[in-house]
């Protein structure tokens, strides 16, 4: 990985935050990428903080209680094949730039419309807990430099 690479990356990264317990985050990952790039809507299966270091993310967050309404991807029902994200049944197919109507932030897809969320922008110094299981989706504002810890 990027620390095995570049190992004085680490002393500038908290690498066992307090709010992760006694035990620590069970894997902590560095996210660097230039203005635009995007992770699909999706949820993970651990508690997230996510951690803002250098540019602007925006940040959309839907609760799991909204599952049935963001189109779950999975492997089983050959929308993808097995070696693609669909694998975990954790990816929505909820497209949300381009289900965006106009802007609105409300999808185009009928059932995601009915959907409720919450969206933020995070700048440097910004920290944002993600519950597991938790749907979001991530924009890249800028060239940025992002951190999160999963416990």
């Amino acid at each position: 990985g990027l620390f095995t690479q570049i190992p004085e990356l680490i002393s500038y990264i908290e690498s066992s935050p307090r709010f992760c317990g006694e035990s620590g985050p069970s894997q902590m990952n560095v996210w660097m990428g230039t203005g635009g790039t995007r992770t699909p809507l999706h949820f993970d299966s651990f508690d997230n903080l996510f951690v803002q270091i250098v540019g602007a993310k925006y940040v959309r967050i839907y609760g799991r209680e909204e599952t049935d309404k963001l189109h779950v991807i999975r492997a089983k029902n050959n929308q993808l094949p097995e070696s693609d994200y669909g694998k975990q049944g954790n990816m929505s197919a909820v497209n949300c730039e381009i289900d965006d109507v106009l802007g609105s932030g409300k999808c185009a897809n009928s059932e995601a419309r009915e959907a409720t969320f919450k969206e933020v922008v995070m700048f440097p110094g910004d920290c944002l807990f993600i519950p597991a299981r938790a749907w979001h989706y991530v924009r890249g504002l800028s060239t940025s430099i992002s951190v999160n810890y999963w416990w």
